[in-house]
């Protein structure tokens, strides 16, 4: 018959609460280790700290996850919505407090297209309200850059059509290719970070982002706001290139500019060598015309200015042979008074010693004397008085005369120093001198300006425009690009 077990009264080994859940989470941790759940979510909820906290379910259960704020950023948590199904890789574990296990999520992203579609759209809009997108954001892309950092995986057809059609359009383009993964978990933060280090090192002009067309899958790192807010924030001006003409990505619309393909990256950043010779061509013929039209009319304003200065000077010509008639005539009138006055003079002694007494002659005399010597300073006042105005009138001639020279003189030096600055503008744009740097202009026999081997025969004799003289060539081989370089 057996027997009844005896109740333990004293355990051998006793756990606390908070010992349990440490040893549960270590077991959990330990056996299953980093781990991958399928699920819809739901709960979602954005904590101020910024932490986000929601929860995974199926038809049947319900798991708790975390994503800490130091990993929210980078893993893929922005695109959360409700009702999104999802991929969640993470760490299974325990919350002690209250005894819960919960997922500790390190990486998240939507699955199927459904699911990456809302997720783009729910990204989109916060990343809107943030004013990422906004156009006045957008800067011009640099003309011609020097240096441009190419962000694209090393072996993809995207990046060989960029550099193949930018190096025909611009030989001397200087291209820097940064090896990054344009598709995969981990490739937005690859293409963030390399990005980064670009503004870092402050050498490049421009960065263009491109890879070929795909699903929206294949495309998801371009719509990762990881990689969409380090573009937003480059200072480096950047150009989007994502094969695919439907739909833009999130990268697109933060870059400063979009292309639809590689190729169309190439040429929107590279102007055509052989267009923009052309159009310094035409800008210098019209630089000639306008400097030509600009001589002709201050040639013009000159002769005028030349007319008008004899004008002036035949006007002042009568005046100073009037001061010269004034001068000559009032010298006769002078000693003629003076010999009236001399004569009067006469008279009146001659009568005085007639009829005066003698105690009057003195008296006389003395008046006599007083009148003359008024008469003289009164003509004296007068002949000084009409030399200052001739001199005062010879003197404003010579100083109208002086200013008019000197203003002539300014104006000429003034279109003279405008001409040579004209001129000195019209050498620095002339497409002449691109050939004294060493280059030459190559011309077949009919005249045409040869752009590419193609143009020509073996054996054709062609021309070579110099800076200095010309050359006659005949091509005895036609090289392709790679063997030119």
């Amino acid at each position: 018959m057996p027997t009844k077990p005896r109740p333990v009264l004293f355990p051998s080994k006793t756990l606390t609460p908070t010992q349990v859940a440490d040893r549960v989470k270590a077991s959990l941790e330990s056996e299953l280790g980093v781990i991958w759940v399928d699920g819809e979510v739901a709960s979602l909820a954005r904590a101020p700290s910024g932490h986000v906290y929601f929860t995974l379910k199926d038809s049947k259960s319900l798991l708790k996850a975390v994503v800490w704020r130091f990993k929210a950023s980078t893993c893929g948590a922005s695109a959360l919505v409700d009702g999104l199904r999802v991929l969640a890789r993470g760490t299974l574990t325990v919350y002690g407090a209250r005894s819960e296990y919960q997922l500790m999520v390190d990486h998240v992203e939507p699955k199927g297209e459904g699911a990456l579609r809302r997720a783009f759209e729910a990204l989109k809009k916060r990343l809107e309200k943030e004013g990422l997108f906004a156009p006045e954001r957008k800067r011009p892309l640099p003309f011609r850059p020097r240096r441009v950092a190419l962000l694209a995986s090393p072996d993809s057809a995207a990046a060989t059509d960029f550099l193949t059609t930018a190096f025909k359009r611009c030989r001397g383009a200087w291209i820097s290719l940064c090896p990054v993964r344009v598709q995969g978990s981990g490739a937005a933060e690859e293409m963030a970070a390399a990005l980064e280090a670009l503004n870092a090192w402050g050498g490049f002009d421009l960065a263009v982002l491109t890879r070929g067309g795909g699903s929206l899958e294949d495309l998801w790192a371009f719509n990762e706001e990881v990689l969409v807010r380090a573009v937003a924030a480059s200072r480096l001006p950047t150009l989007a290139a994502v094969g695919h003409s439907t739909d833009s990505s999130l990268v697109e619309s933060a870059a400063d500019a979009r292309a639809i393909t590689p190729t169309a990256a190439a040429e929107l950043a590279f102007p055509d060598d052989a267009l923009a010779l052309a159009a310094a061509a035409r800008a210098s013929e019209a630089l000639t015309k306008a400097a030509q039209n600009f001589l002709a009319s201050r040639a013009r304003i000159l002769n005028a200015y030349k007319t008008r200065l004899g004008r002036f000077r035949l006007r002042l010509l009568p005046a100073t042979q009037r001061l010269d008639e004034l001068t000559a005539r009032l010298a006769p009138l002078a000693v003629g008074r003076l010999r009236a006055a001399a004569d009067r003079l006469e008279a009146l002694k001659r009568e005085l010693a007639f009829k005066s007494p003698r105690r009057d002659l003195g008296r006389k005399r003395q008046e006599t004397a007083r009148l003359a010597e008024a008469l003289k300073a009164a003509i004296r006042r007068r002949l000084e008085g009409e030399r200052r105005r001739l001199k005062a009138r010879r003197l404003r001639l010579e100083r109208d005369d002086d200013r008019l020279k000197a203003a002539v003189s300014r104006r000429l030096e003034f279109k003279r120093r405008r001409l040579e600055r004209a001129d000195d503008r019209l050498s620095l744009l002339s497409p002449l001198a691109v050939l004294t740097r060493g280059y030459a202009l190559a011309v077949d026999a009919r005249g045409r300006v040869i752009r590419s081997s193609d143009q020509v025969e073996l054996h054709e004799e062609i021309s070579l425009r110099l800076a200095t003289g010309s050359l006659k060539a005949r091509v005895t081989a036609s090289l392709p690009d790679e063997d030119r370089q």
